[in-house]
């Protein structure tokens, strides 16, 4: 372990300690050394975590090794070396999300791992997939394309950011389904309103409706910031992307699949390491992640990323993560914003947005990053995803030019 991950560790568990985040000074030098965990610079601070994260240092620096050690040498030795990695990452992944290696493809990211059961699950006639409008849209429209082909029916169904407790989220679910369903797939926390899903509570309540249904779940917006154990959840599939809130390298992500479901889910791609036949197919949901050759540098330091989650431990990500985006709405809410987001506990979540004007939204995302030296998101609103790497003095500038530029917001 390198003395600046050493270092950053202690401050991360020591920050817990002293209540997290949200009591350290704006301008403490706990928050500050945190933040150089990572490698952006002061005026170009990333809270977007909902579309892209900075990778931890340890982990870029992990990419480089790996990369170079494979600009020297391409021989067997050296790839293999650097090959054996995908087992690695993939066992320590599994671990973290409490399923076993073997139910969990590593894929390019959220979009693939969604298609993979969108084009892999048999639909027919008759056959109808029930869908959460606020759907990325490779679990929306995919669903939709596929079902025309199969000659299945699609069906969407909404969710009201003012739902007032978990019972009312979950019989909106339950209601959704109907004798014909065969698929009921959305997304645990949306990157639309931030809405964040009883996904535990949905799952068992929909399998209780009707226990043949497949469940999907996306997990976009959740793997990385939300403690979760696949293995307790009653969901049958789950997709995440590595580059968001794992904070890991770029153009790799996860597919679980439960155990039982992984045969009767076709591969959209099958080549190497498939034998030569159609029987000697990889192990388990190694299926899924068949490509041929990849980008063997960036999936190696997926490992790296997993031991930096494992090293702080999902629950304490998820605490840190959750403390400084309730740091930032609270802040928010006393300067009197108009929300998208519900700001009922049951439903919050790091994904965090205020009404803009709709044709201005872009501008106060430009205005806030040239204040502020922030970077947002216009999306569903103005967008802030915070994650650990923030600090009280980032929350304090982007809501500072927030005020400042409050003509732009709706």
């Amino acid at each position: 372990m390198t003395i600046a991950r050493r270092e950053f560790l202690k401050v991360v568990g020591g920050a817990s300690v002293a209540g997290g985040l949200a009591g350290l000074g704006a301008g403490s030098q706990e928050a500050a050394a945190a933040a150089r965990g990572f490698g952006f610079a002061d005026d170009h601070v990333p809270m977007n975590a909902a579309n892209l994260c900075p990778m931890p240092t340890v982990v870029t620096e992990a990419h480089a090794r790996y990369a170079a050690a494979l600009d020297r040498s391409l021989s067997s030795a050296t790839r293999q070396g650097v090959e054996a990695f995908k087992e690695t990452a993939r066992a320590k992944v599994a671990g973290l999300l409490g399923i076993s290696a073997d139910e969990l493809a590593i894929v390019r990211n959220t979009s693939e791992a969604n298609n993979v059961i969108v084009q892999g699950l048999p639909l027919g006639a008759g056959d109808e997939v029930v869908l959460w409008d606020q759907n990325h849209p490779s679990n929306l429209v995919a669903w939709e394309v596929q079902a025309a082909r199969a000659g299945a029916t699609v069906r969407r169904f909404s969710v009201p950011v003012e739902t007032g407790s978990i019972d009312q989220a979950v019989d909106i679910f339950v209601n959704a389904v109907g004798d014909r369903t065969k698929v009921v797939s959305f997304t645990h926390i949306s990157n639309v309103t931030g809405f964040r899903t009883p996904v535990a509570e949905i799952c068992a309540a929909v399998r209780a409706r009707k226990d043949d249904i497949h469940i999907h779940v996306d997990g976009a917006q959740t793997w990385g910031a939300v403690d979760i154990n696949l293995g307790s959840m009653e969901c049958d599939s789950f997709s995440g992307s590595a580059h968001k809130w794992f904070m890991g390298p770029r153009e790799v992500g996860i597919l679980y699949v439960r155990e039982r479901h992984i045969d009767g889910i076709w591969p959209n791609i099958v080549s190497v390491p498939w034998g030569r036949t159609k029987d000697d197919a990889p192990k388990g949901a190694r299926r899924f992640d068949a490509y041929g050759q990849r980008d063997d540098a960036a999936i190696a330091s997926l490992f790296d990323a997993a031991d930096f989650h494992d090293a702080i431990t999902p629950a304490e990500i998820d605490n840190r993560s959750a403390m400084i985006a309730n740091r930032l709405r609270a802040a928010l809410d006393d300067i009197g914003v108009s929300f998208v987001s519900s700001l009922k506990p049951d439903f919050t979540s790091s994904v965090i947005i205020v009404r803009a004007q709709p044709e201005r939204a872009g501008e106060l995302v430009d205005k806030v990053f040239e204040d502020a030296g922030v970077q947002g998101a216009a999306v569903g609103g103005f967008r802030l995803s915070p994650h650990i790497y923030n600090t009280p003095e980032h929350i304090d500038r982007v809501v500072a030019a927030l005020k400042a530029n409050r003509a732009l917001l709706a």
